[in-house]
């Protein structure tokens, strides 16, 4: 039976992404492999896994790091020195990384970095939304991170963005550790659920 297998964010974690490769039988015709983005910085290689993916034609959605890497390649940011494998990327992996989309539908199934803004079609959801966001308000407006850790989460009335479920589709997201151990789940009424799987190979976690 055809199956589709969606793995968390990677980091430049080669060995890891190369052993669950193996593991979901990534060589079988039956076997579709999405990414969740965020495939570099951080980790041992992200070079490596750029062409390893590219090689093998696995598809990934959009991580904020891969966006990072394009706007630095634009340059709508200064280079910098912690990453030089930056400098390393050939034209084909920057083809394979700018032909990322933003998300994947697969089914009732949306598959995306970050998340999605809740009460937003998604035809009108924004890229930063995409890749970016983890916690709004309950009049959904974003919150950063910087300012949650500087005032505190009530303060700023942030709440996570799958608390405004559901939202009409199965979603499947990484950006956010929740866990080092186990995926998060929010199931919802409707019967639909969020799977986070970002299980922070690069801290010393999982790749799931």
């Amino acid at each position: 039976m055809p199956r589709t297998i969606i793995i968390g964010d990677i980091h430049g974690s080669i060995s890891e992404y190369k052993e669950i490769l193996n593991l979901v039988d990534y060589k079988s015709p039956n076997v579709r492999i999405i990414l969740l983005g965020d495939q570099i910085d951080r980790g041992e290689d992200s070079n490596a896994c750029i062409a390893l993916s590219r090689e093998l034609k696995i598809e990934c959605v959009m991580g904020n790091h891969e966006q990072k890497f394009l706007l630095w390649l634009r340059g709508d940011r200064k280079p910098t020195p912690n990453k030089p494998h930056y400098l390393k990327f050939s034209n084909k992996d920057i083809e394979y990384i700018s032909s990322m989309p933003t998300y994947i539908k697969v089914g009732n199934t949306i598959v995306v970095h970050a998340g999605l803004r809740a009460g937003v079609s998604l035809s009108n959801q924004t890229e930063n939304d995409l890749l970016h966001i983890r916690f709004s308000t309950s009049q959904g407006n974003f919150v950063s991170l910087k300012k949650i850790l500087k005032y505190g989460k009530e303060a700023t009335d942030a709440h996570f963005w799958t608390e405004y479920g559901s939202f009409g589709y199965d979603i499947v997201y990484g950006h956010q550790v929740h866990s080092m151990d186990n995926i998060c789940i929010d199931r919802y009424n409707d019967g639909t659920a969020c799977y986070g799987l970002d299980t922070g190979v690069v801290f010393g976690g999982k790749l799931s």
